[in-house]
């Protein structure tokens, strides 16, 4: 019970330091702030003009709406996706801090274990940014049901919840593991620089990610947080997708939802091959475990060291 209420004290501790500094949250929110910002001057247009193309011989099967809420969802996958990796890491700057002010020290000399201290890290990032993405994707949900037609079932919902806080699992264990060699706050806020600039790419939120050409493409679907936002577009933007199949009923034998699938990577493609969904799941699952596992090897080792 006495080490429980440690760890748990540390948890709270290191939740209440992010969250009391304001400018770590504004800052784990600035990449999806600017997605927003740039869906409103342009990239809706982007996203909207292959889906213009492909139901132009469709004439009004497909209503404009449905167009509408589908790049909606485009949208909001994205922003989903690049909170699940700027809030993480920023919510993780904890350690990064803590180590620079040899705070780190002052807890190890304490009665709590060094396992502790490192679990309490990850366990605080990743509930801290879990509540956030939450909050993010009941936003985003609420402004596509006032928007129009929302074509989500309450499992969808549960499962988008599960697949936020995989993201949220799989991409804490992914920075702790890059973290724990970063030693100045100068560095890491260098590194966040870096992170918000190329994730909107990663993950397809500016540009559809078969624009790109095919190596970029296996590099991008390899990285777990580009998988968990294929998982994410699926449930998100699927019901819509489905909805619109309907209303040709058959005409085209399927091949607009095929062209939108394929258009806007509703799976992984890897060296030439697309991934089941499965597939992409037990590959997070994998990296994530992977990952943890390092941790538990490598950060004895890295902070034992003054």
């Amino acid at each position: 019970m006495a080490k429980l209420r440690g760890l748990s004290g540390l948890i709270k501790r290191n939740m209440l330091v992010f969250i009391t500094n304001k400018g770590s949250i504004f800052f784990s929110m600035l990449t999806p702030l600017i997605l927003l910002v740039l869906y409103i001057l342009f990239l809706k247009k982007t996203f909207l003009t292959p889906l213009e193309n492909a139901t132009a011989e469709l004439g009004n099967l497909i209503s404009s709406g449905d167009m509408d809420q589908f790049v909606n969802g485009l949208l909001l996958t994205g922003i989903i996706s690049t909170a699940l990796l700027t809030i993480p890491y920023n919510a993780l700057e904890v350690m990064v801090k803590d180590r620079e002010d040899t705070t780190y020290y002052d807890m190890i000399s304490t009665p709590v274990s060094r396992a502790e201290v490192i679990m309490s890290y990850f366990i605080a990032a990743v509930m801290t940014a879990f509540i956030q993405v939450m909050l993010v994707m009941a936003c985003g949900l609420g402004m596509l049901a006032i928007n129009g037609k929302v074509y989500l079932e309450i499992t969808d919902i549960l499962m988008l919840s599960g697949l936020v806080f995989l993201g949220t699992v799989s991409s804490t264990a992914i920075f702790m593991l890059l973290m724990m060699f970063i030693k100045s706050m100068s560095t890491s806020s260098a590194l966040m620089g870096i992170l918000s600039a190329v994730s909107g790419f990663v993950v397809g939120a500016y540009i559809p990610l078969s624009e790109f050409g095919e190596k970029i493409q296996n590099v991008c679907n390899l990285i777990p947080a580009t998988c968990v936002t294929i998982l994410i577009r699926n449930r998100l933007t699927g019901g819509t997708l489905n909805h619109m199949n309907e209303n040709i009923g058959g005409l085209d034998n399927g091949m607009f939802a095929d062209s939108m699938k394929e258009i806007f990577t509703f799976n992984s493609y890897v060296f030439g091959r697309n991934w089941e969904l499965k597939q992409t799941l037990l590959y997070i699952i994998i990296i994530t475990v992977i990952s943890v596992g390092a941790i538990s090897i490598i950060y004895p080792k890295i902070y034992n060291k003054r």
